[in-house]
């Protein structure tokens, strides 16, 4: 389900009767935090929408997976969700959480192995590895009046971020790439093209409409501000998903000193599909470059606070 190798990780699978409903990742903390991650981990599965009860999988040292696993098993109980399994991994073995036997890890079934990737839950967070001339290109390429860069470029604003959805990293071309990256490191109209990546090019428009009319004095409506705190509609995952394929190729090519806004929205789209793990990665990077970039600093405390899209509970 997780599509990778959990490592020093408590993974909580939420049912519905029988049937599995998705899955949870958290680190594994210290046996002294357990207490701590249960109620976290526990609270977040009660949230999920038909939930009736969890299996638990715990990879690691097998006495911190004791430790952590006792404190969600009485958590569980204390919420009424029926516990369906509690297992431990750790290394190539696995047992049941409270009993002495272990058996070695079966081989994975082929039809799903092809599921599954060799790596953990790091992978993927690192940037595209890329072309150094066509970087330079990039740098060089650089907008320094954003909106003459634009007229040029032949489009509007929205056309020009609702093209980076179709990008091919194999063929990238270093204008567009500049465009995007100096639009990105201008927190207006980044905030536009995560609402239109989001939900479609309507959203983009009232996005766009919306911040013209909040630089002239006009409240901002409630509605595209809850995108942002992953509140509202459920946004289109195969959009959120490209956005981030682009962002992940502008923040590689980009020169640090204009990375930080590419790297804000690679992170915010991480976290919008469910990838917290990555969206840390990508923010810390970004306040590694500017320490009070704000959107970074407000997915950090998403991922601090183990708070996660509304959507991300329902299916």
């Amino acid at each position: 389900m997780l599509g990778y190798r959990p490592v020093e990780s408590v993974v909580a699978v939420p049912f519905a009767g029988t049937r599995a409903i998705g899955a949870m990742r958290f680190d594994l903390p210290e046996a002294d935090k357990a207490a701590e991650l249960a109620r976290v981990a526990t609270g977040l599965i009660c949230k999920v929408e038909n939930v009736t009860g969890l299996a638990l999988v715990v990879y690691g040292e097998r006495e911190r997976a004791e430790a952590v696993g006792a404190q969600i098993v009485a958590q569980v109980a204390a919420c009424g969700l029926q516990l369906i399994d509690r297992l431990y991994v750790a290394g190539d073995a696995w047992g049941v959480i409270g009993e002495d036997a272990t058996e070695a890890l079966p081989e994975t079934p082929t039809h799903l192995a092809a599921m599954l990737t060799a790596s953990d839950q790091h992978a993927g967070a690192a940037l595209p590895v890329v072309d150094e001339a066509l970087a330079r290109e990039v740098a060089e390429a650089l907008p320094t009046d954003l909106p003459v860069a634009l007229a040029l470029a032949g489009g509007d604003t929205l056309d020009v971020i609702e093209r980076a959805l179709s990008w091919d990293g194999a063929d990238l071309e270093a204008g567009a790439v500049a465009l995007l990256s100096g639009m990105l490191n201008r927190p207006a109209l980044r905030d536009v093209a995560l609402v239109q990546w989001a939900h479609g090019f309507g959203a983009g428009e009232s996005a766009l409409d919306a911040q013209i009319g909040w630089e002239q004095g006009e409240e901002y409506p409630a509605h595209l501000a809850r995108v942002m705190w992953g509140e509202g509609p459920r946004p289109d995952a195969k959009r959120l998903d490209a956005a981030l394929t682009a962002c992940r190729y502008v923040a590689a090519l980009s020169p640090e000193e204009a990375q930080v806004g590419p790297l804000a929205a690679t992170a915010w789209l991480s976290w919008a599909l469910g990838r917290s793990t990555h969206a840390d990665a990508y923010a810390r990077r970004a306040l590694a470059i500017d320490s009070e970039h704000g959107l970074s600093q407000i997915v950090r405390t998403f991922v601090d606070a183990g708070h996660l899209p509304e959507f991300a509970f329902s299916r």
